[in-house]
C-alpha cells in the first residue's frame, strides 16, 4: 500500500519519460536519494514540469511505496531555485560538483538529515553571498567526506599516534594517513605540507572563518581530496564537473 509522504528534496537530474512525464532524481531530507516520476509534466498545461530542474530546492507531495523502485510524486512546490548560481559560471561548476557527489556518492533509500541540511546551506551560501566558491565547496568536501563515513583525519599521525600541531612537518599517504616528520623517513608520501598549506587544512576542516588562502594552495587540497577518495572507493572516478570546458 502507498503511504502519502511531503519531504523537501534537491533535484539531482532529471530525464523525460514517455510521450509528457519527466523522472528525476532527488536527494530528500527524510529518505536520502530517491527516483520519482511526475506524469505529464512536459504538458504545456503543467505548473511542474519547470520546477523539477537540477539544482532546484523543492517541497514534494508523493505517493511512497516501499517495493517501487521509482516513487508517484503528486504535487511539488518551489522552495529555492537558486538563481544566482545558474547565472554565474564559477558558481554553477562548483554547485554541479555537489550534486555529482550526492548522486554518486550517496545509497539509495538511506535518510542523512544532517548532510541534506549542509548541502542546502553550502547552496543557500553559492548562491548569496560573495565568498569564493571554490573555498565554499572545499568546505563543503570535507563535511561531506565525513557525512559518508569517509572522515579526513588530520589531527594525528597514523603511525605513532603523536599529534600533529602547526609548525610541524606533516606529510599525507593515502594509504596510511597523516604522517610525522619521524614516521615518513622510511615511507612513501603522496604530500608534503608546508606550515601555510597545513595551517589551510585545519582550518577548512573546522568551522572557522575569515580563512587565508592562495588559489594554488586550494586547487592543492581540492586535488588532495579527490584522489584521497578515489583511493578509498574505487569505483569514484574524480570529479567530472571540474573537466567540463
Amino acid at each position: 500500500m502507498s503511504e502519502i509522504i511531503k519531504t523537501e528534496a534537491i533535484v539531482l537530474r532529471k530525464i523525460n519519460f514517455g510521450d509528457s512525464s519527466r523522472i528525476a532524481l532527488f536527494y530528500s531530507k527524510d529518505f536520502g536519494k530517491i527516483s520519482g516520476i511526475i506524469k505529464g509534466a512536459r504538458s504545456s498545461k503543467s505548473k511542474i514540469g519547470s520546477m523539477v530542474d537540477t539544482i532546484n530546492l523543492l517541497q514534494l507531495v508523493l505517493y511512497k511505496k516501499d517495493a517501487r523502485e521509482v516513487q508517484l510524486i503528486s504535487e511539488v512546490d518551489l522552495i529555492k531555485h537558486f538563481s544566482h548560481i545558474k547565472d554565474d559560471y564559477q558558481k554553477l561548476k562548483y554547485a554541479t560538483a555537489i550534486i555529482e557527489l550526492l548522486t554518486t556518492m550517496t545509497s539509495e533509500n538511506e535518510h542523512n538529515i544532517k548532510l541534506f541540511d549542509g548541502t542546502v546551506r553550502i547552496l543557500t551560501l553559492l548562491d548569496s553571498s560573495d565568498e569564493n566558491p571554490q573555498l565554499l565547496f572545499v568546505k563543503y568536501f570535507f563535511f561531506f567526506l565525513k557525512e559518508i563515513g569517509y572522515e579526513f583525519q588530520i589531527e594525528h599521525c597514523n603511525v605513532c599516534g603523536k599529534k600533529i600541531q602547526l609548525g610541524d612537518q606533516a606529510s599525507y599517504n593515502y594509504e596510511t594517513g597523516l604522517i610525522c616528520a619521524e614516521c615518513r623517513a622510511d615511507r612513501l608520501t603522496n604530500f608534503n605540507f608546508t606550515e601555510e598549506l597545513f595551517e589551510l587544512l585545519i582550518c577548512l576542516n573546522s568551522k572557522r572563518n575569515n580563512i587565508k588562502y592562495s588559489e594554488k594552495d586550494l586547487d592543492l587540497i581540492m586535488i588532495m581530496l579527490e584522489k584521497f577518495l578515489m583511493y578509498q572507493l574505487h569505483e569514484f572516478k574524480g570529479l567530472k564537473a571540474f573537466n567540463l570546458n
